[in-house]
């Protein structure tokens, strides 16, 4: 039998929370840009991870999940300076 522990309520988020799609269009992104770097013989440092997420936040705040998909490949571009 599973005993259940007193457990302290958890607090209230302070990050956003983001819908199942808006995750999935994040982890194609960060894959996408793996691979272009990749091609590119181009190190993903850590500049360049920040760079891209503040990007990818921006954009999807802005255009909506949507229309970030379509435009992942000058966003890319323009994330690893190509």
């Amino acid at each position: 039998m599973i005993r259940v522990m007193n457990l302290k309520p958890m607090p209230k988020a302070s990050v956003p929370i983001y819908s199942e799609e808006t995750v999935r269009i994040a982890v194609e992104f960060g894959l996408v840009l793996s691979e272009v770097a990749k091609k590119s013989k181009k190190e993903i440092t850590g500049e360049i991870t920040s760079r891209a997420e503040e990007v990818f936040l921006k954009e999807v705040a802005e255009q909506g999940t949507e229309k970030t998909a379509m435009n992942f490949v000058p966003l890319i571009l323009a994330i690893l300076e190509l």
